[in-house]
């Protein structure tokens, strides 16, 4: 048997550099080798050395042999032998790729069977190996990119299936040699019982937390294996594939020694493993490239800093022990996020951890009553409320499956924790997403509600639904601890030996302590109140030399007089005795800080801690930093560069002497006229080390009390200064359109929310009220004759868009629109309504206000927008074209559809002869057309012109087959086609982009949900009514979590249900699904909406259906004054309103309208609650009301038209 790793391909011929090959790793089962488990039994073919490297030609592959004896699997040793295994497996394997020079090269591991168990646990392992003296094994981990396994039990395994194995194999081997052979040996002990048959569950459950860190594909066999005298399958389905989501897996047809073993490259089975190979292959160099620059600065701070667990950047790292082979019960632990407060070093508090834990875990189990389980911790700040937290999540995660934090200190700040829980869930990045995770967990985890301090705050409303979940609260706010129905505590200062301990060992003074060294830390520790965060900042201080142990008090207590003097000066308010006392420590650490011998790096800490002070103290983002830095470079350098023409020298010679001084921090000015963009590195450094600042190398976090002191230190006049310049330091790492986009910025911009609230609140906002209201001549002067002022107001405008534009980019329309609206009306007053500048800012506001409803203002900014460009450039114009494709868009989504059509019509053909078919702008306005075209039932012309643009996306480089914009023509043309009757094309092609979508965005992407609803659609008429039920069932609750009940797309999937309903003979559901959609779509689409027409028109289908006749007659008649309203008598939906409408009065007699509208509302109150909102009359009566919408059609049914992915608002 070939043991150790051996070259089959060496894969280097068929790559341009060496950052595009990857290491495939194949790892076999049991009672086989690292050839003949590769082996086709037939034909020879050793499918990792005959037929991969043809098709994947980047890459290295490695087959590797282990004793793969049964011995190692089945008896009571068995851990103990997987364990030294998968040791072997990561030493050896990083052997081989050290000798080969392949280090930090991306590994995808092909395993079968047992063999996934032995690279599961060598991951394991690998994740761990962080110490100094170990941190080279740390390859295989961080650089593994996925897994693919083929029938592996990841699960229990059946004992007596694997004892009638074990005896056919036995039986061979006996005939073969004639001995009694070790298998036999060992069945005979299986039969006794001296077996672990949980052995890949206890692995599976190590492996659990790192599961997320790789693509997995899991393959199960499906022809069952000969057992003697039965068949059965090895590994069941269930254990091979479990049910995970981000997860891949598909069945093999052969039995599960064969399942590894292709015959021929034309294998279906080989297919299916070579694509999900070559996509893996194509995907990780540049994944594992960025993942490694992560885990180096990763090591690197593990080395310098007290951190001890870097969970914040985006790929996380295991060093947690393994869990005990014998615990069987054990729950898997498959999220552990604790708040930002937890250090390497937790001394005392054992009492309070100790009641902690009998509240959870009455008698050493999960408290069982009903109900919310919930435990409040209150106190000052700076008594160590968070550590406490962390540490008993620390001590009892063994009891839970997922430890989750909510940072709530702010609305935003709640907003975000929840959003973070959804998309670590493999959901959309919601807060509803986040709290549906939550409320689905069945066994016990922990939910840690970190600074909850503010009153006003509604605390139960985070309290997830269940009896699952325990609950740990942290507050300064007493009147909190009424919500613990387990029970609550006050948080003080640390017993005096805690206090002295904690000083001494922060202080890194030596044991043992003699009588001198801990009576001078209880000195300290009594005046500084026993507070643990006081005692970490003395005991750095002398740490760092700052004084003596026997000296600290005297430091400590002219602080403490510099303090009370201050504020005598300058008529404060002091602060009460104890937070005095913290603040005085902070102020120790403050001067050690200046007194440093490099005095930029200590300026540029104190200048950055005083900015700080500004954000919001939690997770702020070192991106504000970087990206600022190179937004100055490319501002200077663009002052540097030569101007082209004499004028501009004189020009720009202006701008710079008029130009008012810059307001920013040190490290954001030049000096020789070059940035060092490592000043800002210096700086935090050196505020870490004074224990001022965690940082996990991607965010940046302070303690409450830090951060209010950060301010608190500041006189009035200085804060003033300083809250500029940190909103001013926010703006600058802010970029506007066409230089930012959604993809490229949309987890920065989530990430600065918070802290651009914060910035508002203290600096307000930048353009003042008295500036904004000059106007006419005055304003006129101001321009002449205070140039400078000019110059001030533009930059001024200039963060208004920038607000704007992150508030709307985030969805926070009410925000954008204050903000946009002040640059809309300060442009048309510096620049005047003609100006480019002034109509694209008209532009982004009407986005804006379509993202609040605001329709018709929306509509009369672009309608403004078009008629000057068309002045000012003309029709064909390429601006002016965008214009007009916007407008086109926004008559669709308003339902002015003869409007939308002529418009668009004129777009696309002036498009197509201006810019030319090719062009993404031209092909975007035809898929606008298409749509309108359909909506007008123009199925033909519809179908035309998406299959056009579809030839051309296709035929283009930069778009291909699976392009999201290719996607998006796809769907539109599947609809074309299921409007044409051609259903089967229709469903092949929109099952297409369900798939695609789900791959590329996520299965609850917005887009991949609509692309669901309009596959349930096809399904809906070819008569699969279960089918489209289920997809329909679970993409509504899908679009709730991921947006709201009320959206629009989620409405439109609730009207396809409906007809299924319908369909299917359960009427009373589709009334009231359909009349609840009714009531929901008016005040987002208005009263006049053709989709609102569209759903009086089913409404009346469906009661004619019902044999409710006269009701049937009123929707008809309020369908068409609707109508007539917007979409007028010719447009085929009101043609079919007045076609049903004429075949109801010849069945029925028209009774008496008072009498009519009586008799309506009286059948209406046995299906909704509130009668009065459902009938004809009301909706005859209702007003259009606006609130925030979304950007999402909803028709009920077949002629629903359908619009371009472009359509963003």
């Amino acid at each position: 048997m070939p043991l150790g790793f051996h070259s089959l391909s060496d894969g280097s011929d068929g790559a341009t550099s060496e950052h595009e090959l990857v290491d495939i790793v194949a790892v076999h089962d049991l009672h086989e080798d690292s050839f003949e488990a590769w082996t086709h039994p037939e034909t020879g073919a050793l499918w990792l050395r005959d037929f991969l490297p043809d098709h994947l030609q980047a890459a290295r592959v490695l087959a590797y042999g282990y004793d793969s004896s049964a011995l190692s699997f089945f008896t009571s040793d068995a851990p103990e032998r997987v364990q030294r295994m998968a040791e072997s497996l990561v030493q050896e394997l990083r052997a081989n790729r050290q000798f080969a020079g392949t280090l930090k090269r991306p590994i995808i591991f092909v395993c079968h069977g047992m063999g996934g168990v032995i690279v599961k646990k060598s991951l394991i392992y690998s994740s761990s190996r962080t110490a100094p003296k170990v941190s080279h094994l740390w390859d295989q981990f961080v650089s593994t990119f996925a897994i693919i396994f083929f029938g592996t039990p990841h699960g229990p395994v059946i004992k007596s299936t694997w004892l009638d194995f074990e005896a056919s194999m036995s039986s061979t081997l006996s005939r073969r040699s004639g001995s009694f052979s070790p298998i036999r040996r060992l069945t005979r002990r299986l039969e006794e019982g001296d077996t672990d048959p949980q052995l890949p569950r206890l692995v599976d459950m190590e492996f659990a937390p790192l599961i997320n860190k790789f693509h997995i594909f899991y393959l199960w066999e499906q022809l069952p294996t000969r057992l003697g005298d039965r068949w059965d399958f090895l590994v069941h389905p269930h254990s091979a594939a479990p049910s995970i989501d981000n997860t891949e897996s598909a069945a093999i047809h052969a039995t599960h020694s064969q399942m590894a073993k292709f015959p021929s490259r034309e294998s279906p089975d080989y297919r299916t493993v070579i694509a999900a190979l070559s996509a893996y292959s194509e995907k990780a160099p540049a994944v594992i490239s960025n993942r490694w620059k992560q885990a180096d600065r990763a090591l690197i701070q593990l080395r310098i800093g007290e951190i001890q667990e870097i969970g914040g950047f985006a790929f996380d790292f295991h060093i947690e022990k393994p869990v005990e082979q014998h615990k069987i019960n054990v729950p898997v632990l498959r999220h552990f996020h604790l708040p930002e407060g937890r250090t390497s070093t937790y001394i005392g508090r054992e009492d309070i951890l100790a009641t902690l834990s009998d509240s959870f875990f009455p008698r050493g189990s999960p408290v069982l009553k009903g109900g919310q389980k919930s435990f409040v911790v209150f106190g000052m700040g700076g008594c160590g409320k968070t550590e406490l937290c962390s540490k008993f999540a620390s001590d009892n995660k063994h009891e839970y499956t997922a430890v989750f934090t909510i940072h709530a200190a702010s609305d935003e700040t709640i907003k975000e924790s929840f959003s973070r829980i959804g998309e670590l869930a493999g959901l959309q990045p919601t807060e509803n997403a986040g709290k549906h995770f939550l409320t689905q967990q069945i066994e016990p985890w922990l939910l840690i509600i970190d600074n909850a301090d503010d009153g006003t705050l509604n605390l139960i409303s985070l309290f997830p639904s269940g009896n699952s979940a325990h609950i740990l609260v942290t507050t300064r706010n007493r009147d909190f601890s009424r919500e613990g129905t387990l029970g609550s505590l006050e948080l003080k200062g640390l017993r005096e030996d805690e206090a002295v301990q904690l000083l001494l060992t922060k202080a890194d003074i030596p044991l043992p302590w003699d009588g001198a060294v801990t009576k001078a830390a209880s000195l300290i520790t009594e005046a500084l109140g026993y507070l643990a965060l006081a005692l970490i900042q003395a005991g750095t201080c002398v740490y760092r030399g700052v004084c003596k142990l026997g000296g600290y008090l005297d430091i400590h207590s002219e602080a403490r007089r510099k303090i009370a003097k201050k504020e005598l000066s300058t008529g404060t308010n002091q602060p009460g005795n104890t937070i005095a006392t913290v603040y005085s420590t902070f102020d120790v650490s403050l001067g050690l800080l200046l007194k440093q011998p490099v005095a930029i790096s200590r300026q540029d800490a104190s200048d950055l801690l005083s900015i700080f002070g500004f954000f919001h103290f939690e997770f702020i983002p070192l991106d504000i930093f970087s990206r600022a830095v190179m937004k100055r470079e490319a501002e200077l350098n663009s002052q540097s560069s030569p101007a082209k023409s004499w004028t501009s020298v004189l020009v720009q010679v202006a701008i710079r002497r008029l130009s008012p001084p810059v307001t920013l921090p040190g490290f954001l000015k030049p000096i020789d006229g070059k940035l060092d963009k490592y000043r800002i590195d210096w700086a935090l450094a050196e505020l870490q080390s004074l224990s001022f600042i965690r940082s996990d190398g991607k965010y940046v976090s302070l303690h409450p009390l830090i951060h209010d002191w950060a301010r608190d230190r500041l006189s009035s006049s200085e804060r003033h200064i300083w809250s500029s310049l940190a909103f001013n330091t926010l703006m600058s790492s802010i970029s506007l359109p066409p230089e930012s986009s959604s993809e490229m910025d949309g987890s920065f911009h989530r990430d600065i929310l918070p802290h651009i609230d914060a910035c508002l609140a203290e600096h307000g906002t930048p353009l003042k009220e008295e500036i904004r209201a000059m106007w006419g001549l005055r304003f006129q002067i101001a321009k002449l004759c205070q140039p400078t002022l000019l110059l001030i107001v533009r930059d001024q405008i200039q963060q208004h868009a920038k607000c704007g534009y992150v508030f709307a980019e985030r969805g926070h329309f009410d925000k954008s629109a204050q903000h946009l609206e002040i640059v809309r009306d300060m442009l048309i007053k510096v620049l005047g309504y003609r100006d480019e500048k002034t109509m694209s800012a008209m532009l982004g506001l009407a986005g804006v206000y379509w993202g609040l409803g605001r329709l018709e203002e929306a509509i009369a900014l672009q309608l403004s927008v078009v008629d000057t460009r068309s002045h000012l450039y003309g029709p064909t114009h390429k601006s002016t074209l965008q214009a007009m494709d916007q407008l086109g868009k926004s008559y669709w989504l308003h339902g002015q559809y003869r409007e939308a059509l002529e418009l668009q019509q004129t777009t696309a053909d002036q498009m197509r002869a201006t810019l030319g078919i090719n062009n993404p702008q031209t092909l975007a306005a035809l898929d606008n057309l298409g749509v309108t075209l359909g909506a007008w039932r123009r199925f033909q012309n519809s179908f035309q012109v998406h299959n056009e643009v579809l030839t051309v996306r296709l035929d283009m480089e930069s778009y291909g087959p699976n392009h999201l914009d290719t996607l998006t023509t796809k769907a539109n043309l599947a609809m074309a086609l299921l409007d044409m009757g051609r259903t089967d094309q229709a469903k092949k092609m929109m099952a297409e982009v369900y798939r695609e979508r789900q791959k590329q965005l996520g299965k609850e992407h917005p887009w991949t949900l609509w692309a669901l609803s309009y596959l349930a659609k096809v399904e809906i008429e070819m008569g699969c009514y279960q089918q489209a039920e289920e997809l329909l069932t679970w993409g509504i609750e899908a679009g709730i979590r991921s947006l709201s009940e009320d959206h629009l797309g989620v409405l439109m999937g609730s009207g396809h249900l409906a007809q299924v309903y319908a369909r299917t003979g359960r009427l009373e559901e589709a009334e009231r699904l359909t009349l609840d959609i009714i009531k929901k779509i008016q005040p987002s689409r208005g009263t006049a909406h053709p989709d609102c027409v569209y759903a009086f028109l089913k409404l009346a289908q469906l009661y004619e259906l019902k044999g409710e006749y006269e009701k049937a007659v009123e929707y008809c008649e309020l369908g068409l004054e609707r109508a007539d309203m917007r979409i007028t008598r010719e447009h085929p939906l009101a043609q079919d309103l007045e076609q049903l409408l004429d075949k109801l009065r010849a069945t029925v007699r028209v009774v008496d309208t008072e009498s009519d509208m009586a008799t309506l509302a009286e059948s209406n109150r046995e299906f909704e609650t509130d009668a009065s909102s459902t009938t004809p009359s009301t909706f005859k009566n209702r007003d259009k009301t606006n609130r925030e919408g979304g950007d999402v059609k909803s028709d009920f049914d077949e002629v629903e038209p359908r619009f371009s992915r472009n359509v963003t608002w």
